[in-house]
């Protein structure tokens, strides 16, 4: 059984709002698989920018992300794989997200390495560009804005 927490995660309805965005971040001799998700602009009825910031800050609860001013904790595992296909277990038994990845992603991941999921808790602004993700990653880090932590595939 889930705990509450976990219980309260928003369900497809509001899941088919958030975006995921996957890459590979490359150090001094490591790599760490990406997945950024963030929620698109209020667009169900009388759906509001409160709604959207306290259904992600619900999902980063149930992952069990830490703020992003401290050291990305680790969140048990979180990445699931059916038929090659990646999926995202965000806290609900009924419900996964498919993750968009490329090659080099999953063959890092199906390897054992580290995947750092970042949850933005603000909507994504109305009319950013793709290019300017970045900067709305950036700005959430400065605003704590964020819930991250580190999981694995199981």
């Amino acid at each position: 059984m889930k705990d509450s927490a976990v219980q309260t995660v928003p369900g497809p309805t509001f899941a088919a709002g958030i975006q995921l965005a996957t890459g590979v971040h490359r150090g001094d001799g490591f790599a760490v698989a990406q997945v950024l998700a963030y929620h698109v602009p209020p667009s169900l009825a009388g759906q509001t920018v409160g709604d959207i910031s306290r259904g992600m800050e619900a999902i980063a609860r149930a992952m069990h992300l830490g703020p992003c001013e401290t050291h990305p904790p680790y969140i048990g595992h979180r990445i699931r794989m059916r038929s090659g296909t990646p999926f995202l277990d965000y806290g609900r038994d009924d419900y996964l997200l498919a993750l968009p990845v490329g090659e080099e992603w999953r063959t890092l991941v199906e390897a054992g390495g580290p995947v750092r999921i970042l949850v933005m808790l603000d909507p994504r602004p109305a009319g950013l560009r793709q290019p300017d993700l970045s900067e709305f990653v950036r700005d959430a880090f400065t605003r704590r804005a964020m819930r991250w932590g580190t999981t694995y595939h199981v």
